[in-house]
């Protein structure tokens, strides 16, 4: 990467990201499974999807995306769903560099070629009592890693799920 590029790199970076370093963040609510995740208030919102689960937001520049979405969980534990969700990324051809949780939570991180991805899962109650998995992801080229992994698992800490 050229000196230019660097530099023109981290200046966007400021830009995409100086709403998030002084607290003006959106947080998008999901009603449907009551989960709840901060984003960069300058990320514009997708289409709704139809089935109501979540959202996909972008950067102004469409050098990132942050999809925050809720689930059932189609397996028996979190751990389970996990595996699952490993496994699913490996066959795709992903590297898991980072894997950490607890018994309510767990985040993979890694690189699926030039795209890297960070999703954290955290297993809440819905309002009307289900056990839901809430989804913070996001995704973003290999060439913005400079911007974007500083300020990621801060992000993804305000994923919420269950807020009743």
């Amino acid at each position: 990467m050229t000196r230019c590029a660097a530099a023109l790199s981290l200046a966007c970076g400021a830009l995409l990201w100086g709403a998030a370093a002084s607290a003006d963040s959106l947080t998008y609510h999901n009603d449907r499974f009551d989960v709840e995740g901060r984003l960069p208030v300058n990320f514009v919102a997708g289409p709704a999807p139809q089935n109501g689960d979540g959202r996909e937001f972008s950067s102004p520049d469409d050098s990132g995306t942050i999809s925050i979405y809720g689930s059932y969980n189609t397996t028996d534990s979190i751990a389970a769903y996990r595996e699952q969700t490993r496994a699913f990324h490996e066959n795709d051809g992903a590297e898991i560099a980072y894997e950490d949780g607890q018994q309510d939570w767990f985040v993979l991180s890694g690189s699926d070629g030039e795209t890297v991805f960070y999703l954290r899962v955290e297993q809440g109650k819905s309002c009307d009592g289900d056990v839901v998995l809430g989804h913070w992801l996001i995704e973003y080229s290999e060439a913005d890693r400079v911007v974007y992994d500083p300020r990621v698992g801060g992000m993804a800490e305000g994923l919420r799920v269950g807020s009743c």
